[in-house]
């Protein structure tokens, strides 16, 4: 039987209602999988439908938590399983505490300040319309916890610096690119760009895999767990790739291209408020496919060939050279071998007895005293 994701649904919709970004989308998709996960986990030896109502209260109250002020519309109300052994609701509710716990001290809720640019040359970022952001956006989240340790050490090559035949190279590509699109390259462009108001890449990439999954159902312990592993491995991808661009500050193809190569240069698509070394698409998108290759490797090329279209869909926009997008699906692949290599244990078949996702210091009580109790799983 196909799984109900009333619980994605729901963050999709806040997603897009609350215009997140894609690190603020990952944030909370990965939060409710990896709840979901444990507390499956927990009940794996109950039945099937037991595994599925303790996985819809476990997204409930991280959902409740995470979007406070949306506790009371029908999407959230439709997620509170009704006639919840007591057992369940211990299952979930201690998966959701170990969550709720680790969010208190992940970074993502740092006051936001404003970051020292360097000060500018010839092939760093400047702000382009028409934003004109003076700050990147997320300018702390190269300092949020990473879900799989070691990911925060991975580093790119450095970028072609500027006035390089590998730097003109990948800047004139732009240009030509941008001058000789096809139809379908804008559609894919388009179907890619995820502005705000969007699901945002990592939604889409739980569309994908959510649908496939839909029509060919594994175990819920199984389901669960993957859909954790890949949401883990594309946060931590995006925060790597912001640690990057604020690390190198590399400029935009729309500066630099209308400075040095051609000044009547015009993108497909808006330029996005940050610097472009590695691309945001490329490294969520490498991270996902490698996931995704490992677990569900009778569709590899299906995962490949996606990946490799949401990174070429920013060079058709005019926003991002080849090298950005390049070494953005490298970094996003090797963040994806560092989550694999520590949470995934072998076999699929093998989840059941799987290593916990989250782990709490010890003597933290079964129910975190930052729960939200007055909903119904809570009560």
């Amino acid at each position: 039987m196909p799984f109900k994701d009333v619980a994605f649904e729901a963050v999709a919709d806040t997603v897009r209602t609350r215009q997140y970004n894609p690190l603020r989308a990952a944030r909370a998709l990965t939060a409710m999988s990896v709840a979901q996960a444990q507390a499956v986990q927990q009940a794996s030896v109950a039945p099937p439908a037991t595994q599925q109502m303790v996985a819809r209260q476990a997204a409930a109250g991280v959902l409740v938590w995470l979007f406070p002020q949306e506790a009371h519309v029908p999407w959230l109300v439709g997620l509170l399983p009704t006639g919840a052994e007591p057992d369940q609701s211990t299952a979930a509710m201690q998966a959701v505490a170990q969550v709720i716990e680790r969010s208190l001290t992940d970074g993502a809720d740092a006051r936001r300040r404003p970051l020292a640019k360097p000060s500018w040359r010839p092939g760093l970022w400047q702000r382009t319309p028409p934003l004109l952001a003076e700050q990147p956006s997320e300018p702390q989240a190269p300092r949020w916890r990473p879900w799989c340790p070691g990911t925060e050490t991975l580093q790119p090559p450095d970028p072609p610096p500027h006035g390089s035949a590998a730097w003109r190279n990948g800047m004139t590509e732009v240009r030509d690119v941008r001058e000789r699109l096809t139809v379908a390259q804008k559609l894919a462009a388009l179907r890619w760009n995820l502005d705000a108001g969007s699901v945002t890449p990592p939604g889409v990439w739980n569309i994908v895999v959510r649908t496939y999954l839909a029509e060919h159902p594994v175990p819920p312990v199984q389901h669960y767990r993957m859909l954790a592993l890949l949401n883990m491995a594309m946060h931590d991808a995006l925060v790597a790739g912001w640690r990057v661009k604020l690390t190198h500050w590399t400029e935009r193809p729309y500066t630099a291209i209308r400075r040095d190569i051609d000044p009547a240069f015009e993108p497909f698509l808006l330029t996005p408020p940050f610097p472009g070394y590695v691309s945001g698409h490329a490294v969520v998108s490498g991270a996902a496919a490698e996931v995704l290759a490992r677990l569900l490797p009778e569709a590899r090329e299906r995962w490949q060939a996606l990946a490799r279209e949401a990174a070429d869909s920013r060079l058709w926009g005019g926003i991002h050279s080849r090298f950005d997008n390049e070494e953005g699906l490298r970094l996003g692949q090797r963040v994806a071998q560092t989550c694999l290599d520590q949470f995934e244990d072998g076999e699929v078949d093998a989840m059941q007895a799987a290593s916990p996702l989250i782990t709490v210091p010890a003597g933290t009580p079964a129910y975190s005293s930052v729960l939200p109790r007055k909903i119904g799983v809570l009560e």
